[in-house]
């Protein structure tokens, strides 16, 4: 199957299962931030659950198809339309040469997923396909869509078992949380500024971390120690020197030297990947 991208959208990334194992050498895990939509746009047409798909940011991409194949979309507040034709959600569309693919975001979704059929043909690094930006550095520079590129994928001679996936939760601003190892340096009060209050989401937030509106101080006798650089992972919160509760995202550092106040559950990282500038979120313990 081949597709051409006529517009590529805000940004356009490839993402698999990212790069897990590596992060003793500084390298992020990274990979699609919804991993529940991923899978399940892969399951729609048959794919590998772990194939790579396209993950739209904020305003997708038109595309053109020059032979036949089968995608699926998977995010909520996107639609995608098929020769100007909205198509049903939670289901497989067929496509033929010439068809033009849009899509579309009603404004208020923030990610998306397309699959499309067939084995990829993408470079990869330490075994993934997935972009990744170190700076202004982009590390797999082919995994970030502009206009023009084609994308190409060829057919298996083998599907895979079919699988039994449920549809992705639809995206929630209410992230459970559980203790983190300096969660002890916030006070009762701190505590409870941080949890289960409306929290906004600022400018800059990307696919490294998620920064908020908010001011916590520390306990007093906690304010002035410099803490040793430590592992962090992907949803860890991280309170600044300024207060500021940052969410690390997928593409975020391996090591910090902030308070690492709560880590986020593995299955609130799938909505937190639905989050952008000016979405409130709520962060809850989980044993609350």
């Amino acid at each position: 199957m081949k597709l051409q991208f006529v517009t590529s959208g805000l940004r356009t990334t490839t993402q698999d299962l990212g790069r897990p194992g590596h992060t003793h050498m500084g390298v992020p895990s990274g990979g699609a931030l919804d991993r529940s939509a991923m899978r399940y746009a892969n399951h729609l047409i048959g794919n590998a659950l772990g194939a790579p798909v396209l993950e739209v940011t904020l305003s997708g991409p038109h595309l053109r198809c020059l032979e036949a194949g089968r995608v699926a979309l998977i995010g909520s507040g996107f639609d995608l339309l098929l020769n100007g034709e909205p198509q049903p959600a939670l289901l497989p569309t067929s496509v033929n040469p010439g068809d033009a693919l849009i899509i579309k975001s009603s404004g208020n979704g923030c990610r998306a997923y397309l699959s499309v059929s067939g084995e990829w043909h993408a470079k990869r690094w330490l075994g993934s396909a997935s972009a990744l930006r170190i700076g202004s550095h982009e590390l797999v520079p082919g995994a970030v869509w502009t206009r023009g590129d084609i994308l190409e994928t060829r057919d298996r001679s083998v599907e895979p078992w079919p699988s039994a996936l449920l549809p992705p939760q639809p995206p929630s601003n209410i992230i459970k949380v559980s203790p983190g190892p300096e969660y002890e340096w916030l006070d009762d009060h701190g505590q409870s500024q941080l949890l289960s209050k409306r929290i906004l989401v600022i400018d800059p937030s990307n696919r490294v971390g998620l920064r908020t509106n908010t001011q916590i101080q520390l306990r007093e006798d906690k304010r002035r120690v410099e803490m040793v650089s430590s592992g962090v992972q992907p949803g860890t919160v991280q309170l600044t020197h300024g207060g500021q509760a940052i969410i690390l995202m997928r593409d975020g550092q391996t090591i910090g030297g902030y308070p690492r106040v709560l880590q986020c559950a593995s299955q609130s990282l799938d909505q937190l990947a639905h989050l952008k500038v000016g979405d409130e979120l709520i962060l809850s313990l989980i044993d609350s």
